[in-house]
This record gives structure tokens, C-alpha cells and sequence, in this order.
């Protein structure tokens, strides 16, 4: 799980730590059993001395929190009842009284379904790290007992339940099962929270550059499309339209640029959305990679008025062809959301949603996401070392700095532009994403977003060094 140290509060940092993980504990976000990170690996992940983790473990232990079993760790013990983690009272959200129904089809790009030979477009994990095996076995049991029938719309309570409380342990956000609504992935999502809160022709604020399907599915609401500008501490929240109904952000990583929005901005975003009735939709579509920085808050945790609707998904971390994602929602939507979800395809297939739950419980998830940080991190660190390279040719103009996700983006020179760096890589079997798409209100600066998900370790080297002749327009070898 994750636990915060605010800068602005060293005075307070043991105390901070102790009490994020009792209410952890008490909360069964921690459950007992579960064993308590390293003393050394925590202090080294949160940047604090190790005395001031072993004093937090010490005073767990003395209350009967936690068990020490020498060499073999903490472990919790902890067997009260858990305590209530109610969302707020009330909330200003309502659903609106009528929805549109035209969704826009969104084009992965020109390579259609013929596969490139190196990948680097943004989005998409690679296949080959996929669990298999486990999910295989996974997927079996699931489907050992006859299918139910139609199910809950807002997915099975067993499932919710365990996403409810994995997302507490990874992410920090704190919520109750009840909260949870099963999607298939990211995009529906965002459309069910969309549709039950904008009516044709009111305002919705999103990022500029931003991610274009969404802005895409917005439209075709009839939603009123207002971008925003983000610069490198996130979206720039003095202006965001007063009268928008919803601000969608990807604060953990910004897409397209992989800016981290900063706490100051975050608390902005959500006094806004407080004080003129918005909801936003925050998307933290791969927070799991992190590579460098700790993680800040998600806007989640930090609202206190039911403002924020948590969108997740599956799509990075497993297979984006799962289709398996959720939308933690304030409790006041929750009804009128699974109506609607009842409308549209009904359920996310049980089977899956099964598997998914068999999956995590066994701790799979956790150890897939152990392996898979190492190798991303490894490509993450190669990408960045090559285009640092190449800005100290002249190549490049700036990297944005990202340490999160599957994607970096680039800054190209005076008199290169992105179509004809497409152009060149493509015709030396390199695929690339899309950056200057992600701008709307005015044309951005000419730059690249280069993924490294879905190409292999031992061949991102090549990859990268056609990518740079055609950075540098030189003709392909």
C-alpha cells in the first residue's frame, strides 16, 4: 500500500506514518496476515530514516496492531472489527435527467492491423509479459460452475469487494465496495460518468494537449469541448471554465506530456469543484509504473466533498483486450450508474470478472506488477538515457520529464516536425503516437510521444536508434 510523507510536515512525519498505517489496519485495507513492508525498503521508499519506521513498527506492535517475527518480518494482527470508511454524507453531484447516445469511433492509426515491427506507440503493455499461466489457471476456475444469469450491473459484490480493497492497498484510495462499478476498462468508465452528468450542450474542461479519445466521446454527448491548458505542474486550474459540469484530468501521469500534477494544483483543482458544483474524473490510467519520484495523493483521497470519480483500469497492467476497468463513484451515483450500465451491455462477463477476483486474492496481480515495474523501469531508463542523448546533440529540443507510465514525450527542433518523423520511422518499420493530435485550442509545440510498453527489452535498442535517424531526417538504413 501506499503511505504519504507531506514535505510541508516533517514535524509530524512519524506520527503521519503510524497513523496511515493503523487506519490501514483498522479499516481492513491491511487485513490480518498481511505482512508490513521492510523497514529499510520503506524508509527508503518514503526518504526518511529507518529509526523513524522502526519506531512507527515498534508502537504498532505495542498496541497489538502488529506481530514482529524476527527475520520473517511484521505481519498484522490485528482481529477487532473493521471500522466504517463511509464516503462523505452528501454530495453536489446528481445525475442529469436525460443522456445522448452517440459514441464517435476512435482510429488506433494508420498501421490498421498490420503489426509494425517495432512498436512504440503509447498505451499498450507488452504481450509477452502477460501471466498466462496464472491467469489461465484463474480463468479455469472461474468458469467451474455453471453461469449465473444476468448479474448485478455494477459487477459481481465478491469482485468489487476485492477491488475495493486492492485499490486501497496500491493506490490509497479509500472507498466502499458498494462505490465500485465494473467497466470494460477505462473508456466506458468515463462515458457512464459522462452521460449521467452532462446534458447536451453544458461545458466539460479537459487537459490541452489531453488524450483525444475522450475529447472525442465527450463531443459525441454534445458536450460543449472547453481545453485547458496544462504546463509542468498539471492543468492549469485558473482556467477551467466556472460554468463546466466536469474537469477530466490525468493528474499521476498526464497524457500525453507524463507531467505529474502537483499538490498545490490538485488542492486548487478540488476547492474549484467544491465551490462550483463540478465533478472530475480522475484518470489514472498506469500510476502502477511509477520509475522514480513516490507517488502523491490521488485526488480521491484527498476530497472531502464526493467531488472525485476514480476511474481505473486493467489494461496496462494485464491486457487491454480484458476490457476489465471500474469507476469508483460517490455514493449518490451509484444507483442511477448501474441503471444506466443496465442500458448500455448490462455487466462486464462474470466469468472474467471471477478470474479477476481469483487472480488478485492469490497474489498474482502483486507479483505480476513486482515483475513487470523491473522491466519497465529497465525500458523507461533506456528511452529517457537515448533521448537525453539526442538533446545533447541537437537532435531533440527538451525531454519532458515523466517518471511514471509507459510513454515519454520529446520535444523536436525548428524545421522538423512530428508528421515527417512519423513518416521517416514508419518507413523504417517504427510506429510512433500520436503527440500533436493530443493539442486542440491551438497548434502545440512539434514534439513525439514515444511508448515503450509493447517492444522487448533487447530490441528497444534498435528500435530507438532508427527512431533517432528519423528524428534527425537522415534516410531510413
Amino acid at each position: 500500500m501506499d503511505v504519504f510523507v507531506d514535505a510541508a510536515s516533517r514535524g509530524r512525519t512519524s506520527a503521519s506514518i503510524y497513523e496511515q498505517l493503523r487506519e490501514a489496519i483498522v479499516t481492513g485495507r491491511l487485513a490480518q496476515g498481511d505482512r508490513l513492508p521492510t523497514s529499510r525498503g520503506l524508509a527508503a521508499e518514503l526518504g526518511v530514516a529507518r529509526t523513524t519506521i522502526t519506531t512507527v513498527y515498534g508502537r504498532l506492535v505495542a498496541e497489538g496492531y502488529v506481530t514482529g517475527r524476527g527475520s520473517a518480518g511484521s505481519y498484522v494482527s490485528y482481529t477487532g472489527a473493521a471500522e466504517p470508511t463511509t464516503p462523505a454524507a452528501s454530495t453536489h453531484l446528481r445525475p442529469v435527467d436525460g443522456v445522448a447516445t452517440d459514441i464517435a469511433a476512435w482510429s488506433q492509426g494508420p498501421f490498421g492491423t498490420r503489426a509494425p515491427r517495432f512498436d512504440l506507440r503509447t498505451g499498450r503493455p507488452d504481450p509477452a509479459l502477460f501471466p498466462h499461466p496464472t491467469w489461465r489457471r484463474a480463468l479455469t476456475d472461474a468458469a467451474s460452475a455453471p453461469p449465473d444469469g444476468y448479474g448485478h450491473p455494477a459487477g459481481l459484490p465478491a469482485v468489487r469487494r476485492t477491488i475495493a480493497q486492492w485499490i486501497g492497498r496500491s493506490r490509497g484510495v479509500v472507498c466502499d465496495a458498494d462505490q465500485v462499478l465494473i467497466t470494460a476498462g477505462a473508456q466506458q468508465a468515463i462515458h457512464l460518468a459522462s452521460r449521467l452528468l452532462v446534458r447536451p450542450g453544458e461545458t466539460v474542461a479537459i487537459e490541452d494537449p489531453g488524450y483525444p479519445p475522450v475529447a472525442a466521446l465527450l463531443e459525441s454527448l454534445g458536450a460543449r469541448v472547453v481545453p485547458v491548458p496544462v504546463d509542468r505542474e498539471g492543468i492549469v486550474v485558473e482556467h477551467v471554465p466556472f460554468e463546466a459540469r466536469i474537469v477530466y484530468v490525468t493528474p499521476s501521469h498526464q497524457s500525453p506530456t507524463g507531467v505529474v500534477m502537483t499538490m498545490q494544483r490538485r488542492r486548487a483543482l478540488l476547492d474549484l469543484a467544491a465551490a462550483q458544483g463540478m465533478a472530475v474524473i480522475e484518470d489514472d490510467y498506469d500510476t502502477e509504473y511509477r520509475h522514480g519520484d513516490r507517488p502523491l495523493e490521488p485526488l480521491h483521497r484527498l476530497d472531502a466533498r464526493g467531488s472525485v470519480l476514480y476511474v481505473g483500469t486493467f489494461s496496462k497492467t494485464l491486457s487491454p483486450s480484458l476490457r476489465l476497468g471500474f469507476v469508483v463513484l460517490p455514493a449518490a451515483l451509484v444507483e442511477a450508474a448501474s441503471a444506466l450500465r443496465s442500458l448500455i451491455d448490462w455487466q462486464t462477463p462474470a466469468v472474467s470478472q471471477r478470474a479477476l477476483r481469483l487472480f488478485i486474492e492469490a497474489g498474482h496481480l502483486d507479483r505480476h506488477l513486482r515483475r513487470t515495474r523491473r522491466i519497465y523501469s529497465e525500458r523507461h531508463a533506456m528511452v529517457c538515457a537515448r533521448l537525453d542523448e539526442l538533446v545533447d546533440e541537437g537532435v531533440l529540443t527538451a525531454v519532458v520529464p515523466s517518471q511514471a507510465g509507459l510513454h515519454v514525450a520529446a520535444l523536436l527542433p525548428p524545421g522538423r516536425t512530428e508528421q515527417q518523423v512519423r513518416d521517416d520511422a514508419a518507413a523504417s518499420g517504427v510506429a510512433l503516437g500520436h503527440f500533436g493530435a493530443c493539442h486542440r485550442s491551438t497548434p502545440g509545440p512539434e514534439g513525439i510521444v514515444v511508448g515503450f510498453g509493447a517492444t522487448a527489452t533487447e530490441e528497444l535498442a534498435e528500435a530507438l536508434d532508427r527512431l533517432a535517424v528519423a528524428i534527425a531526417g537522415s534516410p531510413p538504413r
